[in-house]
């Protein structure tokens, strides 16, 4: 079993632990979020040699040469030395301009924040100094001047409902943004299928308003699938989309519904071949890897599928 040293003291991991698990269970105070690797809250610093090579992804060149490595990811090869980074720099204030209810279990925020982004990216948003969560954006920067983020409310969440119950003008910090599930204006003569599970709408409303604020040329769909009938929400807004752009279209699927009417049943049936449409899928892992092999056996290829998987917290959003 490898130690952990951290602040002076030694930590044992367990069987089957990573080193975020060791310092928590340890009642080390290390800030958090998704615990999938995606935020990158849980970032901490090490010897690089001392790194294994699976818990870098998605950070940068500079940071990986510097030791930075996520303690979600990692389980130790080796002892270890660990030190906290300063991210400090790297949060940026934001402020509530709008909150709504689109449905009983969404929430959207809209921030208003000094920051670049692009619609499909994600943020990290911080609840306090130790808990994190991430969220993707829903609005295009060239047409609107707010960050919008659709959150899936869990009444009994370490963040949702503290969000839920926060007033227009308060402030929140916020990392990022981070993703590559983005629109490419170079790929504008290509048609565009986007398959959204749950509050995965928000990236792919984002990418499909930015792709026909480019003046897409070929035809983009959005397949938008819930759990149940009464989970839907911005039906308003996509059928708006659906008249305002004749390129752009819709279809709605629902676990509850006919079961010809299931996701998979409409991908099989209007998109027999996938072979060079550009694919992107957002959801949660299971749906994510589910849709993903489906694409796959129906022609779309690996460089045209982007993917963004959401993390279920349950109970602990």
């Amino acid at each position: 079993m490898s130690t952990l040293t951290f602040n002076g003291q030694e930590y044992v991991v367990q069987d089957d632990e990573n080193v975020l698990d060791t310092l928590l269970r340890n009642k080390i105070s290390i800030p958090h979020g998704c615990r999938a690797g995606a935020c990158q809250a849980c970032i901490l610093i090490a010897k690089p040699d001392q790194i294994p090579d699976d818990c870098q992804h998605g950070l940068s060149n500079q940071r990986i040469q510097q030791g930075y490595f996520l303690s979600c990811r990692c389980e130790p090869e080796q002892d270890m030395t660990l030190r906290l980074p300063d991210l400090s720099g790297e949060k940026h204030l934001a402020t509530i301009a709008e909150k709504m209810q689109l449905n009983p279990k969404i929430l959207r925020l809209r921030l208003h924040c000094r920051l670049r982004w692009r619609a499909g990216q994600y943020i990290t948003l911080w609840l306090n100094d130790t808990t994190a969560r991430c969220y993707s954006i829903a609005s295009v920067a060239s047409l609107e001047d707010f960050i919008e983020l659709h959150i899936r409310i869990y009444p009994n969440g370490a963040v949702s409902p503290q969000l839920l119950n926060a007033e227009i003008g308060d402030e929140l910090l916020i990392q990022g943004p981070y993703g590559e599930c983005v629109y490419d204006n170079k790929q504008s003569q290509q048609s565009i299928l986007l398959i959204a599970a749950g509050t995965g709408l928000a990236p792919l409303f984002g990418v499909a308003k930015d792709a026909l604020n480019h003046d897409h040329q070929s035809t983009i769909h959005l397949l938008f699938t819930v759990k149940q009938a009464s989970d839907y929400y911005m039906l308003d807004a996509l059928q708006q989309l659906q008249a305002d752009h004749p390129q752009f279209s819709y279809s709605l699927a629902s676990a509850d519904g006919p079961p010809h009417e299931t996701w998979q049943q409409q991908l099989q049936e209007n998109f027999t071949e996938l072979r060079g449409r550009r694919v992107y899928i957002c959801g949660g892992n299971d749906f994510v890897s589910q849709a993903k092999r489906q694409c796959f056996m129906q022609g779309a290829t690996g460089r045209d599928i982007i993917c963004e998987e959401f993390i279920n917290f349950s109970a602990a959003s």
